[in-house]
């Protein structure tokens, strides 16, 4: 039997420990006959599976008969996007025709005879999901990795206008913490500041160790020293698997070979990421074995108002977790000697 645990970024993998509580929150939401919102912002540090959450959603949408799931690129220009991609569904494409909506100037569809062709794309979608409401169908928009470029920003204010005017349209998004935080502080886009966001923390210990156990046949001591090996990072999650999946008897050669390929594939980018000053209070954070925060600030030689930022921006970004009063702790497993190694 080929290895179930994946070494990849972003491909849905077949050893899955599910966010449910989280997944079913954004589903009733937007399932809902009055829906409170119909966006979601879900951030995590690269590797705590935002790809997957939301893919995971999206495959529940999809099963739904009366929902279209649209998988857009934020490094394309979405709203075109979005009118030819619903478009191509083809029960969508003989209701526009039906409707009498001319997408013949972007590109999209046919002329229809009599009608003039739209010009302005943002009016052109707003007739398309005023079709699909008379359908009684709905429109979920997946985006993944968003970062505050144009055409997001573009992109959401068209959004913003689309569910004032009652258009069944939803959009869920992932990105880093500093890409999300971004966009939702931009100028124009002040009614993201109450829209909703998905932090994804840490997996529960004992759920990895019972997938361990269940699928390496480990037993529960082993499975709880893999476990803990990961910290709940959802990556290292499955790279240990990975490289217990032959050799489930190795466990400290596996935890080993982790780290490494941590190290070289998701740290490295994760450091790259941060800012200068951000890198100096990580590594000063990596000199306190004992998370004490008041040994860290002396470190550096801030004071508490100093410091706080650096601390707050680190957690929301998934690097460091609370270890309690006056104690923080590294969420990602071995950052803390690859912060001491890495030039």
């Amino acid at each position: 039997m080929a290895n179930t645990f994946s070494l990849l970024f972003g491909k849905p993998p077949l050893e899955i420990i599910e966010r449910k509580p989280q997944a079913d929150y954004i589903i009733s939401d937007f399932e809902s006959d009055i829906p409170s919102n119909q966006i979601n912002m879900i951030s995590g540090v690269r590797g705590s599976g935002k790809t997957v959450f939301m893919t995971e959603i999206a495959k529940h949408f999809r099963g739904k008969k009366d929902w279209i799931v649209i998988d857009l690129n934020p490094d394309r220009d979405l709203l075109t996007s979005l009118a030819a991609k619903l478009n191509s569904e083809k029960t969508l494409a003989n209701l526009f025709q039906r409707a009498k909506i001319n997408l013949s100037m972007f590109g999209i569809g046919i002329g229809i005879d009599g009608e003039p062709p739209l010009v302005d794309i943002e009016e052109a979608l707003m007739k398309m999901l005023g079709s699909i409401k008379k359908s009684g169908k709905k429109v979920l928009v997946t985006i993944d990795e968003v970062s505050n470029t144009k055409d997001m920003r573009v992109f959401v204010s068209a959004f913003q206008i689309f569910i004032r005017n009652e258009l069944p349209i939803f959009l869920l998004m992932t990105g880093l913490y500093k890409n999300i935080d971004s966009i939702r502080n931009a100028d124009t886009l002040t009614f993201l500041e109450r829209a909703p966001q998905t932090e994804l923390e840490p997996l529960n210990l004992n759920d990895i160790a019972e997938h361990y156990m269940k699928v390496l046949a480990v037993k529960q001591d082993i499975a709880m020293k893999l476990a803990s090996a990961t910290r709940g990072y959802p990556f290292a999650f499955q790279v240990l698997g990975y490289y217990s999946w032959d050799n489930p008897g190795n466990v400290d050669e596996n935890i080993l070979s982790c780290k490494r390929y941590l190290y070289e594939y998701a740290y490295k980018k994760i450091w790259t990421e941060l800012s200068k000053k951000d890198r100096l209070v990580v590594r000063a954070i990596a000199e306190v074995p004992s998370g004490e925060v008041s040994e860290i600030k002396k470190i550096l030689g801030y004071d508490t108002n100093n410091f706080n930022p650096y601390r707050d921006r680190l957690i929301k970004a998934g690097i460091i977790i609370s270890g309690g009063t006056g104690i923080v702790e590294f969420a990602l497993p071995g950052f803390e000697d690859f912060a001491m190694e890495v030039r």
